[in-house]
């Protein structure tokens, strides 16, 4: 994990003015846009019960998930571009690596939704025996064990498909299951290391997008004008430089794991 955080940060001293570019539009830009321009949350009046909360958050989160799931794509394809400049042994160019992230986008979709509905299936699995077992004590102990278990496995899965991507981008997978596979194969023994190491990444990234909206918000508020502006100037910037922190740690990671391979050393 130390070689493969010295690799990170290798990674991002490399082609830095073209990534950072990238970063700006596919990731800044879009999250910069939907901040200002897009559905503002609904907030619920301070005599609002917990079902008025729930209900005011639901629909918050239906009229976000539009924007959420553009945001996604766009930055799939800026984060795989990203990828490709770091990751590719001949050379690449800028418009070569986008071209190459929308020709990838089907894959990509295919390996979110093979996840998510494995993800799924596992979360019934596990946790519709607590609600079968209705609302006594061993219908919430069943219902607690099953939901640690499914964070567990969560977890376990975050470390052992991290590098899906930089398959994906390295070999020129199309075939979603073989890159599911081969990041299964190349993580083997190390999933709990890598997903602490992410895990630490991301935390440090949510502590300081927490503090830096916290003083944005401290000074100026979050209503609109002044204030929208700046949160999203904030959000934005947290996205892009997360972004490229994220990118570089898996490629990093990647790069540690795949040099063992003969076929797949990296200079």
């Amino acid at each position: 994990m130390g070689a493969a955080w010295d690799d990170s940060v290798l990674l991002l001293k490399s082609h830095n003015a073209l990534t950072a570019t990238i970063a700006a539009v596919f990731l800044f830009l879009p999250t910069l846009a939907v901040s200002w321009f897009g559905p503002v949350p609904i907030e619920p009046a301070d005599t609002a019960t917990f079902d008025q909360v729930m209900t005011a958050a639901r629909e918050s989160a239906m009229q976000a998930a539009p924007y959420q799931v553009l945001i996604s794509i766009v930055a799939a394809i800026g984060g795989v571009g990203i990828l490709r400049l770091w990751l590719s042994r001949a050379g690449t160019s800028v418009g070569d690596a986008l071209v190459f992230a929308l020709k990838m986008i089907p894959t990509m979709i295919a390996v979110q939704l093979l996840l998510g509905v494995g993800v799924g299936f596992a979360a019934v699995l596990l946790i519709m025996p607590g609600i079968a077992a209705g609302g006594g004590a061993i219908g919430v102990l069943l219902l607690l064990i099953g939901v640690l278990l499914f964070i567990a496995l969560c977890l376990y899965l975050w470390g052992r498909l991290a590098v899906v991507s930089p398959v994906l981008v390295d070999r020129t997978l199309y075939n979603p299951l073989t890159a599911i596979q081969e990041s299964w194969r190349l993580t083997k023994d190390n999933g709990w290391r890598i997903c602490l190491f992410l895990f630490l990444v991301t935390l440090v990234v949510v502590i300081v997008a927490v503090l830096l909206g916290g003083v944005v918000a401290a000074v100026v508020g979050t209503g609109d004008g002044v204030g929208r502006m700046l949160t999203g100037l904030v959000e934005g910037g947290v996205a892009a430089i997360g972004g490229l922190v994220s990118a570089a740690i898996v490629a990093a990671t990647y790069r540690q794991l795949a040099s063992g391979d003969p076929d797949n050393i990296f200079g």
